[in-house]
């Protein structure tokens, strides 16, 4: 399987990175073929609801997102990797969602899919939070990232959160490690 490994923090050598790295050497170890992606090093716009891709299914804004659309398209999986901001996720990763309309609007809208709908693809969404757990910690970045697979045509398959990073830096905190090797092995068997 050829992976997106999609970074959505912007905090350099802290706990989503670390995470992208341990990610990284998984997939690494498992002769799993993958790209890391980390969205805050790229220009990407927001979706101004302006219509066109409704038309189109393609939207015109020539950004780094451009590429992405091909990259979803041409991957097998999507491991997405974000901090929590707000009981949801960043505001850049939330514009690339947001961009993903229109992959949405050529598969609904328009009947005709700018993405292979027939092509298997499976994803994971790991969510870090900062504060001790809660009720609602998860749940706002959990529903947005729900239609980001959607639109991407990828299969969620496992959904994993880590909280209090805050008090317990993830490069202290092994517990998570070999829940989530588990859960890529799981993903790659399933593809």
């Amino acid at each position: 399987m050829k992976f997106l490994v999609i970074n959505a923090s912007p905090r350099k050598g802290k706990n989503c990175h670390i995470i992208e790295d341990y990610v990284g050497d998984i997939l690494y170890d498992n002769d799993m073929d993958y790209e890391v992606i980390n969205i805050w090093d790229m220009d990407i716009e927001y979706c101004n609801a302006c219509g066109y891709c409704d038309k189109t299914g393609v939207c015109h804004k020539t950004d780094d997102m451009s590429h992405m659309y091909k990259k979803f398209d041409e991957s097998d999986g999507t491991i997405l990797i974000s901090p929590v901001y707000f009981d949801s996720v960043p505001a850049k990763l939330k514009s690339l969602i947001d961009r993903t309309q229109s992959f949405f609007a050529s598969k609904y809208i328009l009947k005709r899919p700018s993405i292979d709908r027939n092509k298997k693809r499976l994803g994971m969404f790991i969510h870090v939070g900062g504060s001790n757990p809660y009720e609602t910690q998860f749940m706002g970045g959990q529903i947005t990232v729900d239609f980001l697979f959607k639109s991407i045509n990828t299969k969620l398959i496992h959904n994993y959160y880590i909280s209090n990073t805050d008090d317990i830096f993830v490069k202290n905190n092994d517990l998570y490690k070999e829940d989530i090797k588990n859960l890529i092995i799981d993903l790659n068997n399933k593809g």
